[in-house]
């Protein structure tokens, strides 16, 4: 054979050999970025739940001090109005944020 042929040949070989091998890890490249972007946006959504509960426990807490102050003086004042307003506030933006259609195409919890 020629060493033209022969060179040829094993380049032809290499490339074949290689080409599937470089796009193979160029897929694999491919599928981690989008994980890293799919649990970067899972966590955002997680610490805008913790943020959602931490506020509704604030309300509650503050609800209970309401409460017992006007239990303490035998009468109801202003306060629980203006807490009443701010827990309907909340429950609503909760609702809203509930429903808004761009919470992205994935469903909590995850099946």
């Amino acid at each position: 054979m020629n060493d033209v042929i022969k060179v040829a040949m094993i380049t032809g070989i290499v490339a074949l050999i290689n080409g599937p091998v470089f796009l193979g890890i160029l897929n694999r490249k491919s599928k981690k970025n989008n994980e890293i972007s799919e649990l970067r946006g899972d966590v955002r959504r997680l610490f805008t739940l913790v943020d959602r509960i931490a506020e509704g426990l604030t309300f509650s807490l503050e609800n209970d001090a309401v409460i017992f102050k006007a239990f303490r003086k035998n009468s109801i004042n202003g306060e629980s109005e203006m807490q009443e307003e701010k827990m309907r506030d909340y429950f609503s933006r909760c609702a809203t944020d509930g429903f808004k259609g761009s919470k992205g195409d994935k469903q909590w919890p995850k099946k």
